[in-house]
């Protein structure tokens, strides 16, 4: 072997001994520090050191879905039963607070009933509801009884669909309490409950017949396009403004 093949083997070696030298260094560091940290964050653990972070670790809440859109029965204002202030919003309305539109959804179907509007809201005003109107419905409504109202209606749709069997109930956008009736293909007239049946005990509370949810947390359907005035809405009046003052 020639001197500069030994020259040249010597360098090689000494080229890879440094390059070892420099990994056995940076993989030390490495493990040094993960043991380092591992061992803060045990401690941290157990309690024996405080954390650097002074706030919890909060996963954002997903937003709310739910298949239920049935709004629950209004529930009581005031904590004490016998207090004079308390409004007991869990019970039925007296029905002459109770505005209501009676809609026949069966026209243009092989059951369809004429007059069924009109005889059913003949029968709820007898019971004292206020009534603004009987006439059909612009779809059709294959089931019994649909109850469809606004927000501000919540205790009057409840109030006023104690009297039926069988119903949905359907919360839409619109404004004032005028509670909609909406009569399908499987109502008939002799289904509305007799007026002293115990269901319609004004000191027996609102249920739902099902699951449902607090009226804030329930979809909303669009209202329909028009709704009667409701005469038990408070009038509104304006205040008067003031008169400009005479100049001196």
């Amino acid at each position: 072997m020639t001197s500069r093949s030994r020259i040249l083997r010597t360098r090689r070696e000494v080229v890879r001994r440094h390059r070892r030298e420099r990994q056995f260094l940076v993989f030390g560091l490495l493990i040094g520090l993960l043991v380092t940290v591992s061992v803060i964050a045990y401690a941290i653990y157990q309690g024996r050191i405080d954390s650097p972070i002074d706030y919890a670790f909060v996963t954002p809440p997903p937003d709310f879905e739910s298949t239920i859109t049935w709004p629950c029965p209004p529930v009581n204002v005031g904590n004490d039963a016998d207090d004079p202030e308390a409004v007991h919003e869990n019970l039925p309305m007296d029905p002459s607070q109770v505005t209501v539109r009676v809609l026949n959804g069966t026209k243009g179907t092989p059951d369809e009933q004429p007059g069924l509007a009109g005889s059913t809201l003949e029968v709820l005003t007898g019971r004292g509801y206020v009534g603004v109107g009987a006439t059909n419905w612009s779809r059709t409504y294959k089931d019994s009884v649909r109850i469809q109202f606004g927000e501000e209606g919540l205790r009057q749709a409840y109030t006023v669909a104690a009297n039926f069997p069988n119903y949905v109930m359907v919360l839409d956008n619109r404004r004032g309490a005028v509670v909609d009736i909406i009569l399908g293909q499987l109502f008939r007239t002799d289904k509305i409950r007799p007026q002293y049946a115990p269901e319609l005990d004004p000191n027996v509370e609102l249920t739902a017949p099902v699951q449902c949810l607090p009226i804030a947390l329930v979809p909303r359907e669009p209202a329909p396009r028009i709704i009667p005035v409701d005469p038990l809405a408070p009038i509104v009046t304006p205040s008067p403004s003031p008169s400009p003052s005479p100049s001196a």
